[in-house]
């Protein structure tokens, strides 16, 4: 891809409902930098307010999904630089990081369903960001690592709290204390994707997904992503009890309506967000 920006952005779908983002540093396997997580960080923020979105996609451009994070100081103008004789600024430290936090958490906060299509090296910071996704598909050439441990670190990104959850505990607590590399086959067998293809039909397998979702009524989607989230870890009585408070927020809606008429009449719903 030849434009220069770190994070490509266009709109697809019947209902040009779909963000398509793409990370777009190829020659360094999409290592995130500043630059794109604060790009990354206002497309979610402008997304979440874009009832036009039904759904978002995140690939990588070129041979790798995302190689974590690129810690060279010309890639990230931007990070502070310790202000100390010894280097030592544990405050510079925790600001650099609510770059790299508050993007993830904005991707977190979309309430549309996300979708990652991994089309090679997925590693560090970019298995984070994978395992944050709702949904995934994988091509063959896909491999990931919890590299971080590696260098002395912790999947700090979240993934200490989404691999787990993706993957199951055993499989994800050997790849953190590891660091061993996960094939794309046996990814598949642990969960980690929806579908997993050969690479020249990676795209157009996401896209057969993504337009499942466009097409999806947005209010319904939206409670059900929130509850499934929000409600994770509550006895199953507290979460009956969410879904009674939610329930009306669906029930009422002019989708709602289409749905049974569409129904009634055969037909396929034209669900429009109201």
């Amino acid at each position: 891809m030849s434009n220069d920006q770190p994070l490509l952005s266009e709109r697809r779908g019947e209902k040009n409902g779909i963000l398509w983002l793409t990370l777009n540093r190829p020659e360094k396997l999409n290592a995130l930098t500043f630059p794109l997580l604060r790009q990354l960080h206002q497309i979610c923020i402008d997304a979440r307010n874009d009832r036009t979105i039904r759904c978002v996609v995140i690939t990588g451009a070129g041979r790798g999904f995302c190689a974590g994070m690129d810690h060279g100081g010309a890639a990230n103008p931007e990070r502070e630089a310790p202000p100390t004789d010894n280097g030592i600024d544990i405050e510079g430290e925790r600001l650099n990081f609510r770059v790299e936090t508050e993007a993830f958490i904005a991707l977190k906060r979309l309430d549309v369903p996300v979708i990652v299509a991994i089309n090679g090296a997925c590693v560090g910071a970019g298995f984070d960001l994978a395992c944050h996704a709702d949904l995934a598909v994988g091509s063959t050439a896909a491999r990931f690592q919890v590299a971080y441990v590696k260098r002395g670190l912790y999947p700090d990104l979240g993934g200490f709290w989404s691999i787990p959850k993706i993957l199951g505990w055993r499989l994800a607590m050997e790849m953190m204390m590891t660091g061993r590399f996960l094939s794309a086959e046996d990814a598949q067998q642990a969960g980690m994707f929806n579908y997993l293809v050969e690479p020249d039909q990676l795209e157009a397998k996401t896209m057969e997904l993504a337009l499942e979702c466009e097409a999806g009524p947005p209010i319904g989607q939206k409670v059900a992503k929130m509850l499934a989230y929000k409600t994770s870890s509550m006895p199953f009585e507290d979460a009956i009890h969410w879904s009674e408070m939610a329930l009306p927020l669906v029930t009422l809606s002019q989708d709602r309506v289409e749905g049974v008429k569409s129904f009634i009449e055969k037909r396929e719903a034209n669900f429009t967000g109201f």
